[in-house]
């Protein structure tokens, strides 16, 4: 009991953050898959009662949306005649919806960027995985400011992690974090940032943020609000399938699109190495690539850490 009660007390204090952060906001709630409220915060006096209306909606709304597509993670966009909803699904084992609810007026695009990285976070917080409930700051033109002065978000040195889902970008930077990995696979919704500081002498350390991007292709209208700035570029594909390879050409379009710094480096990593014996083709393939794109060229695994540290040094490097 102690434990979902702390679990309730976290994405209550989540939500709260997010409330006070976006002001435009009437209610936030996060759902679990019978329709239960797990946690909620409102604002402007909201009828909680409007509650269990908004669930039903969103709940035959994703239902349909499944019937006619494929859909990883659904989200989506709802206008009533006297709110705007958008939700996410925060896992792909039913784990819940959070949902944001604003009025009419308020330009609700603005806000989905930013609450992918909540609802991110409420997920951890739901898988039991360690996470800080602190929020970035978002502007009146719903840009998240990472590198805002005021707050522990303060260095605008960005290393961008992308590739295809399950390639084991989140498994990356946790080895190279916390020195483990998880057991199960749990995709990344939209964003999820680290921080770290790295020590070059006593005297002398630089901070930077790991923006870890969602690869299911549900998050590709938003992974764009999340390039600017980035100093260091990861295209991530797996050894052990042969298509996040094959389709690697798309992420680099996508991330010279909306990175326009011709000073950003770009690193092409093959991972999973632990799970394939014979790699003289693929690493052939791969090396090529990194070649014809002028990019630096690694290869980790993410499982036992090999290359790991030596990647993300190598990174670092490119911040100084």
């Amino acid at each position: 009991m102690s434990v979902i009660v702390s679990k309730t007390n976290l994405l209550n204090e989540l939500l709260n953050n997010l409330v006070k952060e976006i002001k435009d906001l009437i209610a936030v709630l996060i759902v679990d898959s019978n329709g239960l409220i797990m946690a909620q915060q409102s604002n402007k006096g909201f009828k909680e009662e409007i509650f269990e209306v908004i669930i039903s909606i969103v709940e035959e709304n994703l239902e349909k949306m499944k019937k006619y597509a494929e859909i990883s993670l659904g989200s989506g966009t709802i206008h009533m005649n006297e709110y705007q909803l958008f939700y996410v699904e925060m896992g792909i084992n039913n784990q819940g919806l959070f949902v944001m609810v604003t009025d009419p007026y308020s330009n609700l695009n603005d806000f989905i960027p930013y609450s992918y990285l909540v609802a991110e976070k409420a997920s951890n917080i739901l898988n039991n995985i360690e996470t800080s409930i602190e929020l970035p700051k978002i502007n009146g033109n719903g840009n998240i400011i990472f590198d805002d002065h005021s707050s522990s978000f303060s260095k605008p040195n960005k290393i961008v992690i992308i590739g295809s889902d399950s390639v084991g970008k989140t498994s990356l930077v946790d080895m190279y974090l916390k020195g483990k990995t998880g057991n199960n696979y749990i995709p990344t919704i939209g964003l999820s940032v680290n921080k770290r500081s790295f020590e070059i002498t006593k005297n002398m350390s630089i901070d930077f943020q790991i923006f870890d991007m969602g690869g299911l292709k549900s998050f590709k209208k938003v992974r764009k609000h999340y390039y600017q700035d980035a100093k260091v570029v990861i295209i991530l594909f797996d050894y052990s399938k042969l298509t996040t390879l094959e389709n690697i050409n798309e992420w680099i379009e996508e991330a010279r699109n909306f990175i326009k710094t011709p000073q950003t480096n770009y690193y092409l990593v093959g991972n999973k190495i632990d799970l394939i014996n014979d790699r003289e083709s693929i690493q052939s393939s791969a090396l090529d690539l990194s070649y014809r794109n002028n990019f630096s060229y690694y290869e980790t695994s993410a499982f036992t850490g090999e290359g790991v540290d030596e990647l993300f040094t190598s990174c670092i490097s490119n911040l100084l």
